[in-house]
């Protein structure tokens, strides 16, 4: 499996690259946190992103006034999700 965690806004550079890098993967997680939560008022660029789920952490939608919707889920425990995601043996793992 591969990680995603992105915390950079919509149309950054570094945004561009990591949705293109997960577009061509076939089993991938998406972790938004900080800035990176604002890729949730972008509909069109997540909706053909093909992942196994998408995770938002809640303390930074909350300071940003962000709502998820049904577009991600949003774990109380956000960090620890992703921790447990990245020390899985067998996946990779990117951040931008």
């Amino acid at each position: 499996m591969e990680v995603f965690l992105l915390t950079k806004p919509p149309r950054s550079d570094r945004t561009e690259l990591c949705l293109q890098l997960a577009e061509g993967s076939i089993d991938s997680i998406l972790y938004l946190a900080g800035d990176g939560v604002y890729n949730l008022l972008e509909v069109e660029s997540l909706q053909g992103f093909v992942v196994k789920r998408i995770m938002a952490c809640k303390e930074d939608l909350m300071a940003r006034g962000v709502e998820a919707k049904e577009l991600a889920i949003v774990p109380e425990n956000f960090y620890e999700h992703l921790v447990k995601d990245m020390l899985l043996s067998d996946n990779k793992i990117y951040t931008f």
